[in-house]
């Protein structure tokens, strides 16, 4: 009888491990997925029905083929100007886990906004080399051309700087499709901005100037109106944030000088309060909002470049309030720098 019991207790543990690890590995693998998510990269415009964008940052080690054709430079700055390269060569830097395994004739989707997609073709394979031994990395990635029915978007869609997904086969015909298309969306507003609100962010921002500049940039900056520049967007919820930059600056010409430079993400409700703030080294380093992307699932997906004295970058960042750029989460970055 002792022999059945200690049998029963001990198959008894064994379930109870086998169940434990089981509930692990099934949070684990929903963790994993909540993690990794969708993937979406920097997409530019290269001309006037094609797309550029770089997949993957690689290290060429000085070995792109020296026949590489050069290709002009996209419209959107940033981009560099790539070269174009052979399937073969390409294929290389592909073997990693987490390396996008691209090709000539895939199909990726344009993301503009909430309401709409567009499928691209990618037509030709290219890379950016700048991995000199400065630190750098060089990129792989391609041109993408447009349906040809949708050929002259580009033409008359402003921002040149987009964001790409895997394209996704939505199931279910034309008629359930248009149903799925929603009204609200996250986007870049390019409405004017009233004055008076112009001249609310304006105050706001010299407020926080003040708290943060030293005493003697304090007292420069009381003497000066700043440069400033305020844009407005839309989150997916429908809610309205502002992105604001201002600089205080004394003297003209070679003798201006930089007093104090500050950037902030702002919320209108329910009175204008300041989120988040960026500081630079002067206005022209201040982070620069150049789009807005919706990116499904209630998320907002801002498109910045940066620049530095002898660096300069552009990002696709998840937005969130009560943060700035360093702590968002950084979907892709692409750069180079000095």
């Amino acid at each position: 009888m002792r022999i059945r019991s200690d049998n029963s207790k001990a198959f008894f543990f064994v379930r109870l491990t086998i169940l434990l690890l089981g509930v692990i590995a099934v949070q684990s693998g929903l963790l994993l997925a909540q993690t990794q998510g969708e993937r979406f990269w920097l997409a530019g415009r290269y001309d006037g029905n094609r797309i550029i964008v770089y997949f993957d940052a690689v290290q060429f080690n000085g070995t792109i083929p020296p026949q590489a054709e050069k290709l002009v430079c996209p419209i959107a700055v940033g981009f560099f100007c790539p070269v174009k390269l052979p399937a073969s060569y390409i294929a290389q830097f592909q073997k990693g886990p987490n390396m996008e395994h691209f090709a000539l004739g895939d199909k990726y989707d344009v993301v503009q906004d909430g309401s709409s997609i567009l499928t691209v073709t990618v037509t030709t394979l290219v890379g950016f080399e700048s991995d000199e031994g400065v630190g750098n990395d060089s990129f792989i990635g391609a041109l993408a051309t447009l349906e040809k029915d949708k050929q002259d978007w580009l033409m008359y869609y402003t921002p040149g700087y987009l964001a790409v997904r895997r394209h996704r086969e939505l199931a279910g015909g034309a008629g359930k499709d248009q149903e799925r298309i929603p009204t609200v969306f996250a986007c870049l507003l390019n409405e004017p901005i009233r004055f008076d609100i112009q001249t609310q962010i304006i105050a706001l921002l010299s407020q926080r100037m003040k708290t943060m500049a030293t005493d003697t940039q304090r007292h420069e900056a009381e003497s000066v109106s700043p440069l400033f520049a305020v844009q407005r967007f839309r989150l997916a919820d429908g809610t309205q944030r502002y992105y604001a930059r201002a600089a205080w600056k004394s003297g003209k010409g070679a003798q201006e000088k930089l007093i104090y430079g500050l950037g902030a993400w702002i919320a209108p409700l329910p009175t204008l309060h300041l989120l988040a703030v960026e500081s630079g080294a002067g206005f022209e380093y201040l982070p620069d909002l150049l789009n807005v992307i919706d990116l499904g699932g209630d998320n907002a997906g801002i498109i910045v470049s940066e620049h530095g004295d002898e660096s300069a970058s552009l990002s696709l960042v998840e937005y969130r309030d009560g943060m700035d750029l360093r702590h968002m989460r950084t979907l892709q970055s692409i750069g180079s720098g000095e």
